[in-house]
């Protein structure tokens, strides 16, 4: 649970950091309430969509950290190999949850998520969570 809690609040800091320079330092987590329907879409910053959408952001997180480590757990993994799985598992999990999901069920306001940081910040905070949900957990074990 930790480990995916680490894991999304640096993927968050850092999208939110690219935000700050590309776009605004809060579009990426109020593109996650109004790409779900949950939030009116805007570029002007919403306190409680920015808060809501840190809080979706980081329970998924939590979630993706527990299936993660108990995947890990199975197969054996540790060291060199826990590193390229966390890796593996973060651009399966995209490519699931992007094209599989939201472009299932929300393909009207999809573009606002991928609107809201340039694509390499997303790959590279995606990598980067499953890095660091690698070494974390490598780390508690």
């Amino acid at each position: 649970m930790r480990s995916g809690l680490t894991a999304g609040a640096a993927f968050l800091g850092f999208e939110m950091a690219v935000g700050a320079f590309t776009t605004q330092a809060w579009a990426f987590p109020q593109s996650i309430v109004q790409t779900d329907g949950l939030g009116a879409p805007t570029s002007a910053l919403e306190p409680s969509q920015l808060l809501m959408g840190v809080a979706i952001h980081l329970a998924f997180s939590v979630g993706l950290g527990v299936i993660f480590a108990a995947l890990t757990q199975r197969l054996g993994l540790s060291g060199g190999k826990l590193l390229i799985a966390g890796a593996v598992f973060m651009w399966a999990e995209s490519a699931i949850s992007i094209w599989a999901v939201l472009h299932t069920l929300f393909p009207a306001t999809l573009p606002l998520l991928f609107a809201a940081v340039p694509f390499w910040a997303s790959f590279v905070g995606r990598t980067g969570f499953g890095l660091v949900l690698a070494l974390s957990l490598n780390r508690a074990r």
